[in-house]
């Protein structure tokens, strides 16, 4: 089998593989082809890439696991310092309030925002709009008032084809797995 490639700007070697085919146009079309399509056999969605929610069911299923810690993004900007003080205690680390502070601060969207070329893998050079794009907002539930019925349908209908109920609520809506 061959493994999707992306074949990106100037300057990225070349990989073996099939290249991804360009999104269409539609992003509604993308969005039907990404709920109904999978790029690999064994997955009935994610299409032209691979299933975000496969994956994220993959993970979930371990998560219980001492070597495993799943954050949600809700979460996480939620309580930023909350979420280095899981992560730190995940890694037995033992640091103080205040050295939390700082990393939190320092991983903040608005400070990574402020700083996306450093945080974005090749400087955002892949993404229409560089760094300053692929960090957009920083926010939850855009696409809420975007979507058909019938678009929400073909989602609804990837997520019980891959997800248990538990981890669709997660998935959906975050919590400390």
């Amino acid at each position: 089998m061959l493994w999707p490639v992306f074949n990106g700007p100037s300057g990225v070697e070349p990989r073996p593989g099939t290249e991804f085919p360009a999104a269409p146009d539609d992003i509604m079309a993308f969005w039907r082809n990404w709920c109904t399509r999978g790029w690999f056999p064994f997955e009935a969605d994610g299409w032209p890439f691979w299933s975000h929610l496969s994956v994220t069911q993959s993970w979930w299923d371990y998560r219980d696991l001492p070597n495993i810690l799943i954050l949600h993004y809700a979460d996480m900007k939620a309580d930023t310092a909350g979420a280095v003080a899981r992560v730190a205690r995940f890694l037995d680390l033992d640091r103080s309030p205040e050295q939390i502070a700082k990393v939190a601060e320092a991983v903040s969207f608005e400070t990574m925002k402020a700083q996306a070329q450093t945080y974005v893998p090749r400087g955002g050079r892949a993404w229409k709009g560089g760094a300053d794009t692929f960090l957009n907002k920083g926010t939850n539930r855009r696409w809420e008032g975007l979507f058909s019925t019938e678009d929400l349908s073909l989602y609804d209908q990837a997520c019980k084809r891959a997800l248990t109920p538990d981890c669709r609520e997660w998935l959906a809506n975050g919590g400390w797995a």
